[in-house]
């Protein structure tokens, strides 16, 4: 069954390939963030975020992101190639997860997918993870798997991970974009069938203002939030902070972007 998954999505890939391509040059685009979170002991310290994306119309699509702290090497955090072939989309890269997310992220279940290949048929998304990109590719470690449902008043997914080496289930839901009034309210949940444990956030946006807050089953509330995003100029201002509800303690954080 590995040696299935593989040989379709490297048959998939080199297809995209080859195919025909426009005679439009490639497009260059970017954003440097500028991030700077406070710690656990009053101090401030920064950090630089630069994204770039490569867009050649018909052929391919390049995304990279790099982080650097002063004094450091440059590091590239993620990377994702991908085509589109007779509206099937593929990407290979290490940032296809399928799962849906959340805004503050620190309860769901987040079932690990590293390099792997992503293929996107509509509203239909399916990626399979490799164990050992670098050495063997025939091993695969796990399969995800989302659906996308517009039901009118809001967007609504349901996705899964299934582990092929502990065969553990997690199960996802997201719903985005219900609005009540000027606000747009939204969540996410997740269950891990292995551990039988439910989490779930709940998120609210409103002028500028994305609030959210999480918790699981053993931990009704655990963590409130929220930021606000303000432009100035060519720059993107954005502050948030979290608080813990068990540890009670405040997080902030304030980032600077700058798009190209």
């Amino acid at each position: 069954m590995r040696k299935v998954f593989t040989i379709l999505a490297a048959t998939l890939f080199a297809g995209a390939a080859f195919a025909e391509a426009p005679a439009m040059g490639p497009v260059l685009s970017g954003e440097v963030e500028l991030k700077f979170t406070q710690d656990a002991n009053d101090d401030w310290g920064g950090a630089m975020g630069l994204d770039l994306g490569v867009d050649a119309a018909g052929v391919a699509s390049v995304d990279l992101d790099f982080s650097a702290t002063d004094g450091n090497a440059v590091a590239l955090d993620n990377w994702t190639v991908g085509t589109t072939v007779n509206s099937i989309g593929i990407a290979i890269g290490d940032d296809n997860g399928v799962m849906p997310d959340a805004e503050g992220n620190h309860t769901l279940a987040a079932p690990a997918m590293t390099e792997s290949v992503k293929v996107t048929a509509g509203a239909a998304n399916v990626a399979v993870g490799f164990s050992n990109w670098g050495s063997d590719i025939t091993d695969l470690s796990n399969i995800q798997g989302s659906y996308d449902i517009d039901a009118g008043v809001a967007k609504v997914t349901a996705g899964l991970d299934y582990n092929l080496d502990s065969e553990n289930t997690v199960l996802g839901a997201g719903v985005s974009g219900f609005g009540v009034g000027s606000m747009s309210l939204g969540g996410a949940a997740t269950y891990d069938m292995d551990a039988e444990k439910f989490a779930y956030e709940g998120t609210l946006g409103l002028a500028g203002i994305t609030g959210y807050m999480n918790g699981d089953q053993d931990d009704a509330l655990q963590n409130v939030g929220g930021d606000y995003t303000y432009m100035l100029g060519g720059a993107e201002l954005n502050g948030g902070v979290n608080y813990n509800m068990d540890s009670e303690e405040f997080t902030p954080q304030v980032t600077v972007g700058f798009s190209f």
